[in-house]
């Protein structure tokens, strides 16, 4: 059974993140169960008896669900405890569903639109997909639960009809429903122009600025392989070195230890997107107990130690990204944020650039991160967040940084892909850029041809109350960021934004010049 949460997003690629336990909900869902048709399907059964069971308070009645809805063949196989504790894990993220409505497709399969509900407040929509075997006992042959749209949502819009910048970013701003966005835009290698508008809290009218720092989730995998690349070039690593070279006295499966860091860059290392053993059983721990980098070094211990997925196939690992950092902190002796701010940080002069919530209690003056959808949104106060301690995975989204920094970030790679070397030897940024055969994920990029012979180098991130997107396009010579204070919501009007915002100065830039 495949029961998972997808939150941190990469363009069009979802990744997944496991969040910590909650206190249980008390309220939303028993209300929603019966307001709904439930199918009269086979799969429309089961999915009223698992959405009753998982809202239930503590954990007989999932146990039981089990045992009365999975056959003994299916239960032979996997046992009860292997099946339950994947249900609990689930419950660790969100712990209830209201369910507001189930379409069926079919006999066998079922979507089901619901909010998830902690500490008796919605967080997010979710869809939560249920595929029964047409072949009797109908065991379960698939479910995922993963972002939905509200019944409610409106959908994005084509923008045409914009003055500029700012008019577009308040457009969006006020359809999104988002708190306050950000946009930057870069031609040449330099920010030509620039635009925030909303508020730094919805519950507050402190406006936001144009150099307040935002949390980039997912988008910090392009930074650490940028890091990476770097100390390629310095010698201290090399695209081919493998996972046991550096991790020689770590036990780990003997399958990984023939994994590359390029493997791992882009994806293709078999490594499972979260440890689920020991103490990440029930999510990330909400407390490490130690230092960054021991809280690295015991992720990277367990995730090497589980089952492995195909080597050398694309699939989307947070996971993978923590082993290459902790392969580059133990390469270099150094904590992997001493090598970012020292290989990238400082050389790009990325000042406002850090490490986990923008806001704290010594910075408070910062954007707040919201969660849920549109207009259902509730500040993540400060300290607050869904990622646990986010030290286990900073190599994989735990960077913050102003629009201004991450445009110039994206700069910076244009400028490589069109050869001009600068922190990093141009051809160090072709490699980053340059994905395996068949595959679009590169060094921390996502390569797709959006027209004949054109190309955008994207990436997305959120890690569930901020949203992230920056987007290259080497043949018109533009960098595209954007930022928000909100989750995933934010994507489906950021792409387009930024397509509005591409198709414009693109086409301004081939127009051809009057003498």
């Amino acid at each position: 059974m495949n029961a998972r949460f997808l939150l941190l997003a990469s363009a069009t690629i979802l990744a997944v993140v496991t969040l910590p336990p909650f206190a249980p909900a008390q309220t939303h869902a028993d209300a929603g169960l019966s307001q709904i048709n439930w199918p009269d399907t086979p799969a429309g059964r089961w999915a009223k008896a698992y959405v009753e069971a998982y809202s239930a308070d503590g954990q007989d009645a999932l146990r039981q669900f089990i045992e009365e809805h999975y056959s003994e063949a299916y239960l032979k196989e996997t046992p009860v405890k292997e099946v339950a504790d994947g249900f609990f894990k689930t419950r660790g993220m969100i712990h209830k569903l209201e369910p507001r409505s189930a379409t069926p497709d079919g006999e066998f399969n079922v979507d089901v639109i619901a909010r998830g509900i902690v500490d008796s407040k919605p967080i997010a929509w979710l869809k939560v997909t249920i595929q029964l075997s047409p072949e009797p006992p109908h065991d379960v042959a698939n479910m995922v639960i993963g972002p939905g749209p509200a019944p409610e949502e409106r959908k994005p819009k084509d923008y045409r009809d914009w003055k500029d910048l700012g008019d577009l970013v308040e457009q969006v701003c006020r359809d999104s429903g988002a708190p306050a966005i950000a946009v930057a835009v870069a031609h040449a290698g330099e920010i030509i122009e620039k635009a925030v508008t909303g508020v730094r809290r919805l519950d507050r009218p402190e406006p936001a600025k144009i150099g307040d720092r935002y949390h980039l989730g997912s988008v910090t995998k392009s930074f650490t392989a940028t890091m990476i690349g770097k100390l390629v070039e310095e010698g201290t690593l090399r695209w081919d070195t493998t996972i046991g070279e550096i991790l020689h006295d770590i036990p780990i499966r003997a399958e990984y230890r023939s994994v590359t860091l390029e493997q791992l860059l882009q994806h293709r290392g078999g490594i499972p997107s979260m440890p689920s053993s020991g103490e990440f059983a029930n999510g990330i721990p909400d407390d490490s107990g130690g230092s960054a980098r021991d809280a690295r070094a015991t992720l990277v211990k367990h995730v090497l130690n589980e089952d492995p997925s195909m080597f050398g196939t694309y699939e989307y690992s947070n996971s993978g990204y923590v082993v290459a950092g902790y392969m580059a902190e133990r390469a270099a002796d150094r904590p992997w944020e001493e090598l970012m701010r020292t290989l990238v940080f400082e050389p790009l002069k990325l000042r406002s650039a850090g490490f986990g919530w923008p806001a704290t209690p010594e910075r408070p003056d910062q954007p707040l991160g919201h969660l849920g959808t549109p207009p259902d949104l509730t500040v993540e106060e400060v300290g607050g967040s869904l990622l646990g301690d986010g030290d286990y995975f900073g190599p994989a989204g735990n960077v913050h940084c102003s629009i201004e920094d991450l445009t110039r970030f994206a700069a910076f790679h244009l400028k490589g892909l069109k050869g001009q070397d600068g922190a990093l030897k141009a051809e160090t940024v072709s490699r980053l850029h340059t994905p395996a055969p068949g595959q679009r994920y590169a060094g921390g990029w996502v390569v797709k041809e959006i027209e004949p012979g054109k190309y955008a180098h994207l990436h997305e991130g959120t890690a569930g109350s901020f949203f992230a997107k920056v987007q290259l396009y080497p043949e018109s010579d533009l960098a595209i960021a954007a930022l928000a204070n909100c989750g995933p919501s934010a994507g489906p009007f950021f792409h387009k934004m930024t397509k509005a915002v591409y198709l414009r100065l693109s086409q301004a830039a081939e127009a051809p010049k009057e003498d």
